[in-house]
């Protein structure tokens, strides 16, 4: 267990570094479309570090295998979820429409980008709000569904 989160430490700096890096990078890039690209690295590279804390802190046992919660915060973070889940699917079907309507093909890339991103998180919101429906879900089953959705590493 160690060495995994010895590693998993390893992987969040090197996230950091990479984000300390193209921040420098990036302000010099006056192309919107470069800078764009580059911010969404940024972004990933700051949300891939904060996925290796939190396995981090599962790997160290400082998080329950079963998500507990009161009924009521449960039954208002599953609500909001399913309103996400619905938002998704509007988003999904806006970038539709804008595909069809873009005639470059640069945009084009970005917008069916923006749709394969969008499917993934409504695929997983969707599948979230149903183990959160069930009375009792394993931390194994939250990792799995993540996992499946390329949200953490195998």
């Amino acid at each position: 267990m160690k060495e995994v989160i010895d590693l998993l430490k390893k992987q969040k700096k090197i996230e950091l570094g990479h984000v300390k890096a193209l921040t420098v990078t990036m302000k010099d890039v006056e192309n919107p479309m470069i800078k764009v690209v580059l911010e969404s690295i940024v972004h990933d590279s700051r949300k891939h570090a904060a996925i290796a804390q939190a396995l981090i802190d599962v790997q160290a046992g400082a998080v329950p295998h079963k998500l507990d919660m009161d009924l009521g915060p449960a039954t208002n973070f599953n609500q909001n979820i399913k309103q996400h889940v619905r938002a998704e699917k509007e988003m999904i079907e806006l970038l539709g429409e804008i595909g069809g309507l873009v005639k470059d093909d640069r945009v084009q890339k970005f917008i069916d980008y923006l749709v394969e991103e969008e499917n993934r998180h409504h695929k997983l919101l969707k599948e979230f709000s149903l183990l959160l429906d069930r009375d009792s879900v394993g931390m194994d089953e939250y990792l799995g569904l993540f996992q499946k959705y390329m949200i953490v590493p195998p």
